[in-house]
């Protein structure tokens, strides 16, 4: 019975639940009725009953026809008529519950085939529900076409990660190699010329080191490993950071003293990252931090050509390069920031880019759980 059950579809089920309702209903009143009318026939019994004898008599004489009685007669009259609406009412239900089935299937019938173009790998597909669809339906598709639409944007963004990927990893290589191929043309290189290739091939080989750490490091991120808090002490720690920064002297500002939770080693990341970019691109750096209702917030101030105003959210995103300040001759791989958004965001704060005091750009980010003392 299960098994026969599980095999039925939407119309099928609809149809035979109204059959079954309709019968139960119908047995309901069948029973009741009758239930009344022998209650009436035994009180008009009794009150014949009471009647003069010849009454009675007369209402059974020999010769006479049947011996069933007017209400035996009407109660089997009425038992017919029940038998007999019942049954074309049930089969107008079960074929009205069956249309009406097949018109609520009809939408999700079209919903799983656009369903299973989506499973073939096609992400275009929408669902369409006409105006006069049930809310359920109307807020299926809705909710269906969101997820399609996320799904395709973290496609198309995964796609040109790796497109982006390829280049940066595709450029040093090409530099490399066309260096060995001009020193393989020459028949006697000279010591010079030698350790001009040698210095060029490690600068290129370093940073793609520095390419695959960053794409490891967001690849780890990406998996949503979570940060290893624990309690810093923020200023000591960044003042340890802007000593330890290679390049330009870095220049402290004020600092707040305090205790932050957070995973020092990927906080210490999301301060180089700041300080490198703006160092390859400013004369001065300024660090600094201060502390607002337990929140933490750590600025880097340069004095370079600064970020637009329309590239300020688009700085953050991997790969990007402003064409005003940030190129690929520069140094950088486009993934700092990326990877210092994407540290915060695991923090639980925020990042973003203003106008600096110094006439340049300034990063800011901020992390709660920070007590200051």
């Amino acid at each position: 019975m299960k098994s026969a059950w599980l095999k039925l579809g939407l119309r099928g089920r609809l149809a035979l639940s109204i059959g079954v309702l309709i019968v139960l209903a119908f047995a309901v009143v069948f029973t009741a009725v009758r239930v009344e009318m022998s209650h009436e026939s035994g009180v008009i019994a009794r009150e014949e009953a009471r009647e003069p004898g010849d009454q009675g008599a007369q209402v059974s004489e020999p010769g006479e026809g049947s011996s069933i009685s007017p209400i035996a007669d009407a109660q089997s009259d009425v038992e017919k008529t029940f038998l007999l609406v019942g049954g074309a009412t049930l089969l107008a239900a079960l074929l009205a519950g069956y249309l009406l089935a097949s018109r609520a299937a009809s939408p999700l019938r079209r919903f799983a085939a656009t369903a299973a173009e989506v499973d073939a790998g096609d992400l275009t597909p929408r669902l369409q529900a006409s105006p006069g669809a049930a809310v359920e339906l109307r807020t299926l598709a809705e909710s269906f076409n969101g997820m399609l639409d996320r799904l395709d944007g973290a496609f198309a963004k995964q796609r040109q990660f790796v497109s982006d990927a390829s280049h940066e990893l595709r450029s040093p290589l090409t530099a490399m190699r066309g260096q060995i191929e001009v020193l393989a043309r020459k028949e006697n290189p000279s010591t010079e010329e030698v350790r001009h290739m040698e210095a060029m091939a490690m600068a290129e080989m370093r940073r793609v080191e520095r390419l695959l750490d960053d794409l490891l490091l967001l690849a780890r991120l990406d998996e949503g490993v979570g940060p290893d808090l624990r309690e810093v002490q923020a200023a000591a720690l960044l003042r340890e950071i802007a000593a330890a920064a290679p390049g330009r002297q870095t220049e402290l500002g004020e600092l707040a003293e305090g205790a932050l939770t957070a995973d020092p080693d990927q906080l210490a990341q999301v301060v180089r990252n700041l300080l490198s970019n703006a160092q390859r691109h400013a004369g001065r750096v300024i660090l600094s931090s201060s502390a607002v209702g337990g929140e933490l917030t750590v600025r880097v101030d340069d004095d370079g050509p600064g970020i637009p105003a329309a590239e300020r959210e688009r700085v953050f995103d991997r790969f990007h390069r402003s064409e005003t300040s940030r190129d690929r001759s520069s140094g950088g791989s486009g993934l700092g920031l990326g990877i210092a958004h994407s540290i915060v965001e695991r923090h639980g704060g925020r990042i973003w880019v203003e106008d600096s005091p110094l006439g340049g750009a300034r990063v800011c980010f901020a992390i709660p759980g920070f007590r200051p003392g």
